[in-house]
């Protein structure tokens, strides 16, 4: 089968503006995959560089203006968009990305967005300017931004407790133009995040449920994680109140999980809900 893909992207980093555009072909035959570009394209999914990608670079200048204390290390934004044909199926879909990391001493605050919304970027700003560098143990008691759940999501495949389910979600194409369908454990969809890569059967658009979902909104939450997640092991920056402060989290057990959800760019998709440990 011959898939083809071809479209647009606009990226910003570190102050560099770039567009690029391509066009690429993978072909499968049984156990042989093979891909190459196609030339150049006039597709219709060309951007403007003077788009939004870097108003959106200045709304999160402005938002981190007034926090002195903290260096922006990275900012990546990217806004793209793309066709894709897999046999007789032809589909379209446009993307926005963000990753940043703040700096404040010894500690370094990982965001990664599927928008350029800074509501978000501002509280975690803002408790990162008042948090104090030495690590604490946790609170027995925990709430877990959705930013944090979502990144944990994949680890839990396989891990998570009896009382809560990992599913894929319906909504969407996946990397061989079917419906992305409702699923758990056995994942009917492909997940294909370039045509120089051989589509795998993975799970898409992931959310976790819990029987229980009221969250008791004065329990210290986890607002930002410091470091990737490993396993079921989160370092993570801490609010509790008025203190703000690094600690690690080994997620043993999970007591709810709300029902709000927000898609976050983690493997193919991964929707974040506030978790209470």
């Amino acid at each position: 089968m011959i898939y083809r893909k071809q479209g647009s992207v606009v990226r910003w980093e570190n102050g560099v503006v770039v567009r690029v555009e391509e066009r690429g072909v993978a072909v499968e035959e049984g156990e042989v995959f093979e891909c190459w570009p196609s030339g150049s394209t006039n597709s219709p999914a060309t951007l403007s560089a003077r788009g939004e990608v870097p108003a959106a670079q200045d709304d999160i200048a402005s938002v981190l203006a007034p926090f002195g204390s903290l260096t922006l290390e990275r900012l990546i934004l990217n806004h793209g968009i793309a066709h894709h044909q897999y046999g007789d199926r032809n589909w379209s879909e446009e993307t926005r990305r963000l990753h940043l990391s703040l700096v404040k001493d010894r500690m370094r605050v990982l965001i990664d967005q599927a928008g350029f919304d800074t509501t978000q970027i501002t509280r975690i700003a803002a408790a990162l300017a008042r948090a104090g560098n030495n690590e604490h143990d946790p609170p027995p008691r925990l709430r877990l931004a959705p930013n944090v759940t979502a990144a944990l999501l994949p680890a839990l495949l396989g891990l998570a407790p009896p009382n809560v389910q990992i599913l894929q979600t319906a909504g969407g194409i996946d990397g061989k133009g079917n419906d992305i369908l409702e699923a758990k454990d056995e994942w009917p969809n492909w997940y294909r995040p370039s045509y120089r890569v051989r589509p795998v059967r993975a799970p898409l658009n992931l959310r976790i449920e819990c029987g229980v979902t009221a969250i008791e909104p004065d329990r210290p939450v986890a607002i930002a994680l410091l470091a990737p997640v490993t396993g079921t092991v989160l370092t993570v920056l801490i609010e509790d109140k008025q203190r703000v402060y690094p600690a690690t989290v080994r997620v043993t057990r999970i007591d709810a999980v709300a029902g709000e959800r927000i898609l976050y760019p983690y493997g193919g998709g991964s929707f974040g809900a506030e978790m209470m440990l």
